[in-house]
């Protein structure tokens, strides 16, 4: 098992201590408990639709933008 020493703001701290303690753990364990979720998460593969959905918006697209161009077509 590795280690780490991570800087923290004082209230993100004191929240970290607070949350896992009335969870049943220590900051250190629930600290452990997120990465290891994070990772599963990132490892699964994507559904299918939405593997089939990916692309089909260009990068370059201003998504608030083109919303707003659209609302505003529609409602003229």
């Amino acid at each position: 098992m590795s280690t780490i020493t991570v800087a923290l703001p004082d209230e993100d701290f004191a929240f970290l201590r607070a949350y896992s303690a009335a969870h049943g753990m220590s900051a250190e364990a629930l600290l452990a408990k997120q990465a290891r979720a994070l990772r599963e998460q990132l490892e699964r593969p994507l559904h299918p639709d939405v593997a089939a959905a990916a692309g089909i918006i260009r990068g370059d697209v201003d998504g608030v933008e083109e919303s707003k161009a659209h609302l505003d077509h529609k409602h003229r």
